[in-house]
């Protein structure tokens, strides 16, 4: 008798900050222990950085639905300690990022791939990121509600259509995680909120809901003047130098490798256990967290070529060298050593 196994659901952990009734969420594909993050507030940074890395989880992504204006992101500073990528969406204009997504993009982790839905109208930089039957909405569709269309260049007829054209066209079994849910809730789904969500919902019409908006007369978000300005920055005072760089393959390692003279250097920056399976022949290893230890012998070399698995941690020691004084470097900042071994390069164990 043979046994079939099924596919291993995404792991999903949904985390709130309290002062700002903001979720968090984590997503992790259980099978590779990669991940991404959505929507990190700063003041939670240490505790999404302990379950990363009580997980064991390889941050690849840190995903934003908007530029918030009522907190301030940890983006900027979880890139720091984990090299993850920072992706909003191009409409949004902020600075400093390493991807800017449009609708119908996706992004790849482990074996989930997250898909891009444009959904302007709270403000005009804002997506939701549709995976495994769940859409992170960010404050465009929330639980029974919406985001309000008065700042931030929102504009309530381009909300309504958002909504209604693509997120309420998703199967109504889908999972939707707000961004924010002020009276506790968790989670609702699309059938429920076409049904229920008395702003949107029961076919409410365009020329309703615009004259619904218009007559909220909310306050304006307390830390908005601080929070806008700063998640332009990714949350933190940013050098471009040390943590973004030129795209650099393994097909542009390999062609590197095939000539490389004694005064250039191929780093591996994963596990010593990762690098004895199998590695980049010449390549020396460093595990990533290490790097601090080899300053002034790397310092000697003209060029070093640094890569990893899958690009995060070859990233984070780029930054962190860069840091320690070393301008020497080039790093395969989206893939790794699969790809090599995908492309039939030689391989040293």
């Amino acid at each position: 008798m043979s046994i079939e196994l099924a596919t291993p659901r995404l792991l999903l952990r949904q985390l709130m900050d309290r002062d700002t009734w903001t979720y968090t969420y984590l997503l992790v594909d259980p099978d590779t222990q990669q991940g991404v993050l959505i929507d990190p507030v700063r003041e939670q940074l240490e505790r999404d950085l302990a379950l990363v890395r009580e997980l064991g989880v390889e941050l690849l992504y840190v995903l934003e639905t908007h530029v918030h204006a009522d907190h301030v992101t940890a983006a900027g500073m979880i890139r720091q300690q984990t090299g993850a990528r920072i992706v909003y969406s191009e409409a949004a204009q902020v600075k400093a990022i390493d991807r800017a997504v449009n609708h119908g993009d996706s992004i790849a982790f482990g074996n989930f791939t997250v898909r891009v839905l444009a959904t302007p109208g709270h403000t005009n930089g804002c997506v939701s990121y549709y995976v495994d039957g769940m859409v992170f909405s960010g404050d465009a569709l929330l639980i029974h509600g919406c985001g309000r269309t008065d700042f931030q260049q929102g504009d309530a007829a381009t909300l309504y259509r958002s909504v209604t054209q693509k997120l309420f066209t998703l199967p109504d079994a889908t999972l939707v995680y707000p961004a924010h849910d002020y009276k506790g809730r968790t989670v609702s789904s699309i059938g429920e909120e076409k049904r229920w969500n008395p702003r949107l919902g029961n076919q409410r019409s365009e020329a309703e809901f615009v004259e619904l908006m218009s007559n909220l007369n909310l306050d304006l978000p307390k830390k908005i003047n601080e929070a806008v300005p700063a998640n332009l920055e990714t949350g933190i005072s940013f050098d471009p130098k040390r943590y973004l760089h030129e795209a650099f393959s393994m097909a542009d390692l390999h062609t590197a490798w095939q000539s490389l003279p004694e005064d250039e250097l191929i780093v591996d920056t994963r596990s010593p256990q990762e690098y004895d399976s199998g590695h980049v022949p010449g390549a020396v290893n460093i595990p990533f967290g290490e790097e601090d230890r080899h300053v002034d012998a790397l310092k000697e070399y003209k060029k070093i070529y640094l890569y990893c698995r899958s690009g995060r941690r070859a990233q984070t020691v780029l930054a962190d060298l860069s840091i320690l004084g070393l301008d020497n470097l080039a790093c395969v900042g989206h893939s790794g050593m699969p790809e090599w071994q995908r492309a039939g390069y030689p391989v040293a164990t």
